[in-house]
C-alpha cells in the first residue's frame, strides 16, 4: 500500500536525486540537487515522498510562489519510478499536495508539463481539474533524458484546489471524454506515423487538437517528426490561448488523444 509523508530527513530527501534519475533519465548536471529541497523544505516548502514499505517510489517538491501581492504555490517536480507509474502514485501524490496547501493557507497550485506527454494531459486536467491558458517556448532548455531532442516546450497548469470540478474529481474521475467541438488541426497517419497537415481557425466555444499518443515513440521513429509536431503544437496553443480558450482535457477516441479547449 503507497503511504504519501513529508520528507523527515536529509537522507530522505537525497533519495529525490536517483527518482529523478530513474523517472526522467537526466544526467546528474540536470537533476535538481538534494541541497535545493533540502533548503526549501526548510523554508517552508513542501517536499514529500511516496513509499511502499521502506521503498521510495515517487516524490512532489513544492515551493511558495510569489507575484503582485498573491502567493501560491509552485509544484516544480514529481516523479515516479518507472515500474510505479500508471498505478496511482502520482495521483496520490497530487492529492497529498492539495491537502498541505490547503492546510497552509493555500488554494492555487501551478505546475508546467510538456504538452506532448499527454498521459501527464489527463493526470493534470482530467483526474486533477487544472487547466492552462499559458504557453512557454524552450521554457527549460533540457538537453537530456526523457526531454532531449526537440525544444523543452511546456504548458502551465493552474490547479484551483477549492474549485467545484476539483472536489468533484476527489470522489469520482470520469473516462476520458470523446473530442467534440471544432477540430483545430488536420492529421494523417496514425500511432508513430500520425503527421500534423495544417491549422484551422478557432471559431467555435468547444474545439479539440489531436497530438501524437506516444511522442517517445515519434522519436524513437522519426526525431524530424517529433520536432514538427513540436512546431505545429505550440503554434496550435499560443493561438487558441491569444484567442481566449484554455486546455481542460485530454480526450480519447480508440488510440487517438485530443486536447480540449474551451472558450472562456
Amino acid at each position: 500500500m503507497i503511504r504519501i509523508r513529508d520528507a523527515a530527513s536529509v537522507a530522505e530527501i537525497e533519495l529525490t536525486e536517483d527518482l529523478q534519475i530513474a523517472a526522467w533519465g537526466f544526467s546528474e548536471r540536470e537533476i535538481a540537487p538534494h541541497s535545493a529541497l533540502v533548503a526549501s523544505q526548510h523554508s517552508g516548502a513542501l517536499v514529500a515522498l511516496a513509499w511502499e514499505g521502506d521503498e521510495a517510489v515517487g516524490f512532489v517538491w513544492g515551493f511558495p510562489a510569489f507575484r503582485e501581492g498573491r502567493v501560491w504555490m509552485h509544484s516544480h517536480q514529481m516523479a515516479v519510478k518507472p515500474e510505479w507509474q500508471g498505478k496511482g502514485v502520482a495521483l496520490a501524490l497530487k492529492r497529498y499536495q492539495r491537502e498541505w496547501a490547503l492546510a497552509h493557507g493555500i488554494d492555487l497550485v501551478t505546475w508546467t508539463f510538456d504538452p506532448l506527454l499527454t498521459k501527464n494531459a489527463r493526470l493534470n486536467m482530467g483526474k486533477l481539474g487544472g487547466w492552462s491558458a499559458n504557453y512557454y517556448s524552450d521554457f527549460y532548455g533540457l538537453r537530456t533524458g526523457l526531454y532531449a531532442g526537440i525544444p523543452a516546450d511546456r504548458l502551465l497548469i493552474s490547479w484551483r484546489l477549492n474549485d467545484e470540478r476539483v472536489k468533484e474529481l476527489l470522489r469520482h474521475i470520469p473516462p476520458p471524454p470523446k473530442p467534440r467541438g471544432q477540430p483545430l488541426n488536420a492529421t494523417s497517419g496514425e500511432g508513430e506515423r500520425l503527421r500534423p497537415q495544417k491549422l484551422f481557425e478557432a471559431e467555435e466555444d468547444a474545439v479539440y487538437l489531436e497530438l501524437p499518443y506516444d511522442i517517445e515513440a515519434v522519436k524513437a521513429y522519426d526525431m524530424g517528426l517529433a520536432e514538427a509536431w513540436r512546431m505545429h503544437s505550440r503554434e496550435a496553443f499560443t493561438k487558441a490561448f491569444a484567442a481566449g480558450y484554455r486546455a481542460v482535457d485530454l480526450a480519447r477516441e480508440g488510440g487517438r488523444v485530443f486536447y480540449q479547449l474551451l472558450r472562456v
